[in-house]
């Protein structure tokens, strides 16, 4: 695999606050201690570790997948683009494989194919730290949302 192309310089900021935000705050994600592998102009490569919390019976619950890839595919528009802009989620289609173990990493991998008329196209997966793959995704997110003056993020 190549070097990734670098991030515009706004993004590359904003990825600092993200990473910040999920390492440290976010509900969600801190549970998971978030590793960025890889990150390059429309792609990113993440590694987390679901706890216990995300078991459904004994298996971790097929649905945090979706939230995972849902969100690194997103933040592989925001690689992709050369200034922060707010997203939306069009579609999105998740595939489950298998299912992740409780306390074993996960890598999460997204690309953006590309972005046109503010519909940026990404595919993404997930596999077990062994290269079991447990699940594809593909979707469409609306790039700029609403303005930035209003935005949150």
């Amino acid at each position: 695999m190549s070097n990734p192309e670098p991030l515009a310089p706004g993004i590359a900021q904003a990825f600092q606050g993200i990473q910040a935000a999920f390492t440290n705050e976010h509900p969600l994600f801190t549970q998971m201690a978030p590793k960025p592998l890889r990150v390059g102009r429309g792609e990113l490569l993440i590694r987390v570790t679901p706890t216990e919390t995300f078991l459904d019976g004994d298996r971790v619950h097929g649905g945090l997948m979706t939230i995972l890839l849902d969100t690194i595919m997103g933040m592989a528009t925001w690689a992709a683009l050369e200034e922060f802009q707010p997203l939306a989620t069009i579609n999105l289609q998740t595939d489950t494989y298998d299912h992740a173990v409780a306390g074993r990493h996960v890598i999460c991998e997204a690309i953006c194919e590309g972005i046109a008329d503010d519909v940026s196209i990404v595919r993404g997966k997930a596999t077990s730290e062994d290269g079991t793959l447990l699940a594809t995704a593909a979707g469409t997110f609306m790039v700029g949302t609403r303005s930035a003056q209003v935005s949150r993020i």
